[in-house]
């Protein structure tokens, strides 16, 4: 807020606020500068003069800038002006009472005021009339000087500034001097006020803009009044240009116009006067801009100290509180913990009755902080717990090197399994890796249990689509849980994936089936197929059955298999090839997957004979494939049967 070119520093307003309400926690840093506030229970004062003169209305501080307050009621009743306290009937308990120090002779009044800041003796000055006339005697002057020095390098007062006026710009609250908007940080000391950026707006008139909002002043007027160089649209950023405020420059036109009308008059020395004057008044103005730039680096320096001051008290009753909590019987790592997820500043020393305020709150955060931490050491536990089973359960199952396995989601919700997951955590882990281990044991059971039930599921949907009689499913109608094996390995006993077109014949298919849309997943985890009834697939196999002449309730697919049989597909029309055509003659099981995957209304087939069979297979014995051929399916699994592979990559997944 400099006058020659710096910028504005401004005066923070000790406005005690809480982070919860409470007076006592504060999350920003509040200088004690302008800590006159709303505590006297009023508003500040338009002025100087409203605030210590007699008439003002109020001696609280109450608001003077519209309208007067009310006048207090007086009492039915006084006591006699004795000089002595009245005593409360009824209480054989004597009373302190502070009503007698107006009575104490004024040097000793002044003496204990002299030990005091400013901001108390205002305070001092808003409580009653006595006070009010002690400190603005001319015997207070001095009173007021050393409560500039108690506060601590205050700067000496403006020019043409007395002590009371001075401690009032600085300490006497933050409220705007023209229209009593609160929050108001910024002292100019350049116009030597507080005024808010709106009053600013409308009072600061540019020294270009001199001539026509003032047409008939003498422009001299303008090296004769203090100016600011930050104008109302600044932001607080200083320029090289000049602003005045509007009120000063018609008082100053006035005392120049007495200087002036004695020339006129050709009054004796009258020109030497003017002369004296106005010289007199630009040294006032050079006086002022150099005592605000002072002022500019007091404030900067007694908001850093101060700033320290509270950053260390903070700190010592962070340190403090700790300390008090740790001796309740509280968790010192819960107690750290609390501060880094809790932002607590007390600014204030902390009393007993403080303390007593505080507490209730600080543990019930402190409750909240360790819940928080059991929570969190609760998750992690678990978490830990279960990615070690799913490790161990993904390592057993790569070993079992079939498909059909059950899921790891399955293993993980099996009541044992659960509750110890989500136990308490202990504090050793080498019990937790023990007890994994122990669960380990129960993999082959779980998966043997999941076959199992598989089996069971499937021999039921087999029992109506296949025709099988009641006798074939007696032990299940017992309630026997073993799945009858031949069922399963009938020619007839032909399922399908959710998730594939695919049939797949017999459990040995089932057992190794992959999820097309899984096989490429690598985490640890493993999921569950949803396994059905492929209707056209039994059809299918139940027409080549009765082709070939073999019953569909005991043929197994084996059988089948030996008769080496191939068919034609009746549905499908010749193909054109070498200006002829073929064609294309199936074993049984690609038999059944053709008139699946084809979508044939009803399967239809054609037996190759013998003389079509030896011209399929030629006269010449048949040339086995080269190593490097890509000619090489898996008919176990879908890893490698549609795409051909070489003979390494055979070896590889027989290995797998």
């Amino acid at each position: 807020m400099g006058v020659s070119g710096g910028t504005s520093r401004p005066i923070i307003v000790d406005d005690w606020m809480s982070l919860d309400g409470d007076d006592d926690m504060v999350d920003d840093y509040d200088s004690p500068l302008t800590d006159l506030e709303d505590s006297t229970g009023g508003s500040e004062y338009s002025s100087l003069e409203e605030a210590f003169s007699e008439s003002s209305g109020s001696e609280y501080g109450g608001e003077t800038y519209k309208e007067q307050p009310a006048k207090k009621r007086a009492r039915a009743t006084k006591a006699l002006d004795t000089g002595i306290a009245p005593v409360t009937k009824g209480s054989g308990r004597k009373k302190t009472t502070l009503s007698l120090i107006v009575t104490m002779p004024i040097d000793i009044l002044l003496e204990i005021f002299g030990l005091l800041e400013p901001a108390d003796l205002l305070y001092l000055s808003r409580t009653s009339k006595a006070f009010r006339a002690v400190l603005l005697s001319n015997n207070a002057v001095s009173v007021w000087k050393s409560a500039r020095v108690n506060r601590g390098g205050v700067p000496d007062c403006m020019p043409g500034m007395s002590e009371v006026k001075w401690a009032d710009l600085l300490f006497g609250g933050s409220r705007c001097r023209v229209c009593g908007t609160k929050g108001i940080t910024r002292i100019d000391f350049g116009i030597m006020r507080r005024v808010c950026t709106s009053c600013l707006k409308k009072n600061l008139v540019y020294k270009p803009n001199f001539s026509s909002k003032f047409p008939d002043l003498d422009p001299i007027i303008m090296d004769l009044i203090p100016f600011t160089n930050i104008g109302g649209w600044a932001h607080g950023h200083a320029s090289g240009s000049k602003f005045f405020w509007s009120d000063d420059v018609p008082k100053m036109a006035v005392q120049l116009g007495m200087y002036q009308k004695d020339v006129h008059m050709f009054k004796s020395g009258a020109k030497k006067r003017l002369e004296d004057f106005k010289q007199s008044r630009k040294r006032y103005v050079d006086s002022v801009v150099d005592h605000a730039v002072v002022c500019d680096t007091w404030v900067d320096e007694d908001r850093k100290r101060h700033l320290l001051a509270a950053t260390r008290l903070r700190h010592q009753n962070k340190e403090l509180i700790k300390a008090r909590l740790v001796l309740l019987g509280h968790d010192a790592n819960d107690v750290a913990r609390m501060f880094c997820h809790r932002a607590y500043a007390v600014n204030k020393e902390i009393t007993d009755a403080r303390w007593k305020r505080l507490l209730p709150r600080i543990e019930r955060d402190l409750s909240e902080v360790k819940e928080e931490r059991r929570l969190e050491e609760q998750r992690d536990a678990s978490s830990r717990r279960k990615l070690r089973l799913l490790q161990m359960y993904s390592d057993y199952v790569q070993q079992l090197r079939k498909a059909l396995v059950p899921p790891s989601e399955s293993f993980l919700k099996l009541c044992d399994v659960a509750d110890f997951i989500n136990s308490p955590p202990t504090v050793e882990r080498e019990s937790e890796i023990n007890a994994c281990r122990a669960f380990a044991d129960k993999f082959p059971e779980f998966c043997t249990g999941y076959i199992n039930q598989t089996k069971l599921a499937l021999t039921q949907l087999l029992g109506p689509s296949t025709g099988v009689s009641h006798d074939t499913l007696a032990r299940q109608n017992q309630g026997i849980n073993a799945p009858d094996e031949t069922l399963l390995q009938l020619a007839t006993s032909i399922f399908r994936c959710t998730t594939s077109r695919t049939p797949l014949i017999t459990w040995d298919k089932v057992q190794y089936h992959k999820c097309p849309s899984r096989v490429y997943y690598t985490g640890m985890a493993t999921f569950a197929c949803t396994f059905s009834i492929s209707q056209s697939g039994i059809a299918a196999a139940s027409s080549l059955l009765s082709l070939v002449g073999l019953d569909a309730k005991t043929t197994t697919a084996t059988t089948m298999d030996q008769l080496q049989c191939y068919f034609f597909c009746s549905n499908c029309p010749p193909k054109p090839e070498n200006r002829g055509t073929y064609r294309m003659a199936m074993d049984w099981r690609r038999s059944v997957i053709h008139h699946v995957e084809e979508s044939h209304a009803e399967p239809r087939w054609e037996l190759l004979s013998a003389v079509q069979l030896k011209v399929i297979h030629g006269s010449c014995p048949p040339e086995f494939p080269r190593a490097t051929d890509l000619v090489w399916c898996c008919n176990k699994c879908d890893k490698h049967h549609i795409k051909p592979v070489n003979k390494a990559a055979v070896i590889d997944h027989m290995r797998w």
